[in-house]
């Protein structure tokens, strides 16, 4: 049985508008009419309590949703040349943006009580990419002194997992939010070119699995929190070059088979 609380109080305001207060000289048809009202008021009062019944007994109820959809391919751009401050020579850099994403397939539910909540998503078949230029030709004297900005940020998956629980009210509760990823791969690259500056830096990461954790406490306001993460059949790199102020520094790096990282953090 389904009981629609807004109807109830509908209908609580609708008999309440009944009640029309009459003057009669006669003793009898007043005592009737008085009579009449108490039983108008009890009507009313009766679908007022159905009404609170029904909504203390929905809040206690759990909640239970799920959804699911296909995904379409999104895309960005955004153009920012401002002609003025070229004109002006003001040391203001024009910008141009890009990004696209895929996810072919997205699946979540929600389980939620009074105390406990409990939120599920998986995406099957997600792809990003983004990019940035930027490119600023005039320095604070207003000379003419080009320097070129490129970022790329590149990531893929076959399949993502998160999940987020939380236990207690708002005031006192533990969370638990956890993601892990099927056939990752990531790649990024940042150059900046200047006369005073030549930076290159690019990065890459594979790995058949990967996934995090973090488990929180809350009490009043305080918070701490342990964070740990882990890869499995993964292998990773990047590599770097900078020359500056008339300072040059590379490097590189390598990751392979495994990796594991914690992290403490508390907050009061």
């Amino acid at each position: 049985m389904v009981i629609d609380t807004n109807a109830c109080e509908a209908y609580a305001g609708r008999v309440h508008r009944l009640r029309t207060q009459i003057v009669f000289a006669d003793f009898t048809l007043a005592s009737r009419h008085q009579t009449i009202l108490a039983k108008i008021e009890s009507l009313r009062q009766y679908f007022l309590t159905m009404a609170r019944q029904a909504a203390a007994t929905e809040s206690s109820l759990p909640i239970t949703t799920s959804s699911s959809s296909v995904g379409q391919p999104r895309f960005s751009y955004g153009v920012d040349l401002r002609p003025v401050s070229q004109l002006l020579k003001k040391p203001d850099p024009m910008r141009a943006n890009a990004s696209a994403s895929l996810h072919y397939l997205s699946v979540g539910s929600v389980y939620s009580t009074k105390y406990f909540e409990q939120k599920t998503s998986m995406q099957v078949g997600n792809a990003q990419a983004s990019g940035e230029c930027t490119l600023q030709l005039w320095n604070e004297k207003k000379q003419f002194d080009p320097k070129l900005a490129l970022s790329a940020q590149l990531d893929g998956s076959l399949l993502d997992v998160a999940s987020h629980t939380r236990v207690g009210t708002d005031m006192i509760n533990a969370t638990l939010d956890a993601s892990g990823k099927v056939g990752a791969a990531s790649a990024s690259a940042q150059v900046v070119m200047s006369a005073d500056e030549q930076t290159f830096q690019a990065q890459g990461h594979v790995a058949a699995l990967e996934g995090e954790a973090v488990l929180a406490f809350h009490l009043f306001g305080a918070s701490v929190s342990v964070k740990g993460s882990g890869s499995l059949l993964s292998a990773g790199g990047d590599i770097s070059y900078s020359h500056k102020n008339r300072e040059w520094e590379m490097g590189a790096k390598l990751g392979f088979i495994a990796g594991l990282g914690l992290k403490v953090h508390v907050k009061y």
